[in-house]
């Protein structure tokens, strides 16, 4: 009977054994899962502040590219008035002429019905 529960302690320490084994393998396991979580952390915190910089800078780029299609708005708005003026005045030239050409026109033929 001391053979039996010397076999039976035996084998005890050797399960005991084994399971501290494998809960030390458990253990380096969390352990290496912690620090590959970390590093995962890292990672995205330093992907979180490279999106928040490029969100910073396009909303800067978009702002600025704003400004210069409301200046340029600005200026064609004002080119645009200034041509129209132009063109106003230029039809109102034309009118004239064809009035003053149409007087001459008239004119001259008087003048040649003119016995000389």
């Amino acid at each position: 009977m001391d053979n039996e529960i010397k076999d039976m302690l035996i084998k005890l320490l050797e399960g005991q054994t084994r399971l501290e084994t494998e809960i030390n393998g458990v253990k380096n396991d969390i352990k290496k899962n912690s620090i590959r979580i970390e590093a995962i952390e890292k990672k995205i915190d330093i992907i979180t502040e490279v999106q928040a910089s490029h969100k910073d800078q396009n909303e800067e780029a978009f702002k600025n590219t704003d400004l210069v299609i409301e200046e340029k708005a600005s200026l064609i708005e004002i080119s645009v008035k200034s041509v129209s003026k132009d063109v106003k005045e230029i039809k109102e030239s034309i009118e004239v002429l064809k009035d003053m050409t149409g007087r001459h026109e008239v004119d001259i033929n008087i003048l040649k019905r003119r016995p000389v």
